[in-house]
């Protein structure tokens, strides 16, 4: 008895003592600890993350098979798991260095050591995950949850903004057609061809999260990851490596701040150039003659217009499902004659030229024979090219770990488009990287396929910067990670169907911009009209109309002639919708020195462009749970018309006073009710404003006279015609 009331007194010393140790090192950190017997309390800032016991575990460790099936850039993921174990019990083990290392088993087994350390960055406390045992290649973090927390990021999310309730795997892929398994457009691209996708499929998936409870959490692994919300007592992180890397935290007293600490972290934008708010880009093909007789009937009606994307500047190629690209990224001087003289006169006029380029070569251009050549190519298991069908043509994919062919392919950007003359270009794909390539740089393709778009804008970013353009020239990329933040000039949100569907048409935008904001990354924007045409689906004037009187209110107006044109309404298929379009180009750019203002917050301090209500009223619950409204900046509240066939409009508004733009009625807050027929978007200014002014005159502006004679030009129209003979069936980008 005696002899274990001693061990008893002795083990409450000890205890004591580490207790005292870390209060006393917490003067130096953030993190606080508490401990009582098996059960361990960790906080970030006072915020509690961590809350274990032996019924509540931490820590889970196990193993699993896991298969990736690829095809189009769409994957089949399975997973066996062989055995999954809670580490119930712990041992802190003491140690000057770390702020606490301890060390979780079960019953002295499997024994996992983790360190809580302070870092010196943002994200500045941070839990490593150390001597993994070797059949270990399955982890699962617990942390604490409130049931009435609210929880946002994950990358670019489509389908929820507010997380909880659901679970998140992060694969980088294409988002899928329709998005929604229980919708007929889902269903029939599954059945085609596996492509229909999933609330949670997405061009940007991050294991990165940030809570209602002001604090944000990012995990540094690069290895498929799960992101599991749907407990109200805990978040669990699944993450299939025998390295899982370590967790950051960060705290803040608010939104703006916490926003500000993950983008210190993880990455800033740079301002975009000012010539990108000048007016729309407008996405036009089929040759030198076709882009100047489509830039001459825009403007014509009154279209601003800053630039014109020619993603079709290499030339074409024929499938049986229609007119590709030529992936071999060289000018095709047939097709567009003279198109390094017009690039020049262009742009002393105002009006930039863009082009589009990817990480694959099609191995009947002369670029896939050269990097083969140099041995620059990704390879196969037998250590030959990899040769990936992209339907019904084959390409190589630069590597992007060797360096040289890093610097070769910076090389081919900057000769065959910079030195053209082109103002930016789409920077495409970087989600179909296969997992069982191999590589110059000796990683497993499982755990670079979700750093593959890292890499892909890191390059694209070097360039401009070697050249000294950055600033001058507009990059959009659609595919992301961790790390994009810093490389990534603007994204845009790929390849929305042509409906008004939740999952996958325009209102699907909305929570993949707040989304993006929440996870580090402030810009965003889209293809006016959507992409995708399939199933005798096409792209009504309602809807062309609706995107461009919301892109108004966004970063930047860019349209698409979608991957079917001829089905697809355009802005240049009836006077009337030219005139509709010019009309919303003109507030655009009118919103030109507001919008320089918001980009630079998001440059400056990371606060993204498109923001959820609650990032400037966190007092407010309701606003924690809207996803189809955002702020555009501090003073501008956005609620896009997702329906078809309507002309009124219900919107949320946070307790504050606003004056509707188009009539300048004042509210106070609540649902109100407003007039909103097509080309009067829903948007509210806060009244008191130092930008009163500029919204007033937006809301003078009406359509710009229409004039019967402002049609397109016999020539267009037959090149146009030329044009839609290859089918434009494939539903893939180029």
């Amino acid at each position: 008895m005696a002899t274990t009331t001693a061990y008893s007194l002795c083990r409450m010393f000890i205890l004591v003592t580490l207790l005292l140790s870390c209060v006393l090192r917490q003067s130096q950190a953030n993190f606080t600890f508490s401990l009582n017997g098996q059960n361990l309390n960790v906080h970030v800032d006072g915020i509690q993350v961590i809350a274990h016991s032996p019924g509540t575990p931490f820590l889970f460790v196990g193993s699993g098979v896991s298969s990736y099936k690829g095809h189009l850039g769409n994957f089949v993921i399975k997973d066996y798991v062989e055995e999954r174990i809670a580490l119930k019990n712990f041992t802190v083990i003491d140690d000057a260095e770390v702020m606490m290392r301890v060390q979780f088993h079960r019953d002295g087994f499997m024994k996992t050591t983790v360190t809580f350390t302070k870092e010196n960055s943002s994200l500045g406390d941070v839990i490593t995950f150390e001597d993994l045992p070797g059949d270990v290649n399955h982890i699962w973090v617990r942390l604490l949850a409130d049931e009435k927390e609210h929880v946002y990021g994950a990358g670019e999310q489509f389908s929820y903004f507010d997380l909880r309730g659901h679970n998140f795997p992060l694969w980088i892929q294409e988002q899928g057609v329709g998005r929604n398994k229980s919708t007929e457009v889902t269903f029939e691209a599954d059945r085609r061809d596996g492509g229909g996708g999933d609330y949670h499929t997405t061009y940007w998936a991050e294991p990165t999260f940030t809570s209602s409870r002001k604090y944000c959490c990012h995990f540094d692994t690069t290895s498929y990851s799960e992101l599991d919300f749907r407990y109200p007592e805990f978040h669990e992180v699944q993450i299939w490596s025998n390295k899982p890397g370590k967790i950051f935290f960060g705290a803040s007293e608010t939104f703006t701040g916490l926003v500000g600490k993950l983008t210190a972290f993880l990455g800033r934008q740079p301002a975009l150039p000012e010539w990108t708010y000048d007016g729309a880009i407008l996405g036009v093909q089929g040759g030198t003659a076709a882009m100047l007789d489509y830039l001459k009937y825009a403007q014509g009606n009154s279209t601003y217009v800053t630039g014109l994307w020619i993603q079709d500047w290499v030339g074409r190629i024929k499938t049986s499902f229609g007119s590709r690209l030529f992936w071999n990224w060289e000018w095709d001087k047939k097709q567009y004659p003279d198109l390094d003289i017009e690039i020049v006169r262009l742009k002393k006029e105002g009006v930039r030229v863009f082009a589009y380029i990817n990480p694959n070569l099609n191995r009947e251009g002369g670029l896939f024979k050269e990097a083969d050549k140099k041995d620059l190519l990704v390879k196969n298991s037998t250590g030959d090219t990899y040769v990936v069908d992209y339907g019904e043509f084959f390409c190589g994919i630069v590597d992007l770990t060797n360096p040289t062919a890093v610097e070769w392919y910076k090389g081919v950007i900057t000769r065959n488009m910079i030195d053209l003359g082109f103002g930016g270009w789409m920077a495409d794909f970087g989600e179909y990287l296969p997992t069982d390539a191999v590589f110059y740089g000796g990683q497993a393709g499982e755990a670079l396929h979700n750093e593959w778009p890292v890499l892909w804008a890191k390059l694209n970013r070097e360039v401009v910067e070697e050249v000294g353009m950055v600033g001058d020239i507009l990059i959009w990329m659609r595919a992301g990670f961790s790390g994009s933040q810093k490389h990534t000039i603007v994204t845009w949100a790929g390849d929305q169907f042509v409906d008004f569907s939740l999952a996958d048409g325009l209102a699907s935008v909305i929570p993949a911009a707040l989304s993006l904001g929440m996870t580090g990354f402030g810009l965003t924007h889209f293809d006016v009209g959507g992409f995708t045409s399939l199933f005798g689906i096409g792209r009504t004037e309602e809807l062309l109309l609706r995107y461009a009187e919301f892109a108004a209110f966004t970063p930047v107006m860019r349209t698409h002639e979608g991957n079917r044109p001829a089905e697809n309404w355009q802005f240049y298929s009836s006077s009337e919708t030219s005139v509709k379009f010019a009309r919303q180009s003109k507030i655009f750019n009118m919103l030109k020195d507001y919008t320089i203002s918001v980009v630079q917050e998001n440059t400056d301090y990371g606060i993204p462009a498109q923001r959820p209500l609650f990032m400037h009223y966190a007092n407010d619950e309701r606003s924690f749970s809207i996803k189809y409204e955002y702020l555009y900046g501090r003073d501008l509240l956005v609620a896009p018309v997702y329906d078809k066939g309507v002309d009124t409009w219900w919107v949320y508004l946070p307790p504050d006073n606003w004056v509707f733009l188009w009539d300048g009625k004042e509210y106070s807050g609540g649902d109100v009710q407003v007039s909103a027929p097509v080309g009067q978007i829903p948007v509210f200014y806060r009244k008191g404003s130092p930008w009163t002014q500029v919204f007033q005159e937006i809301a003078k502006i009406k359509d710009f006279a229409s004039s019967s004679s402002r049609a397109l030009s016999f020539k267009v129209v037959a090149l146009i015609s030329v044009v839609f003979v290859g089918g434009w069936v494939t539903f893939r980008r180029p």
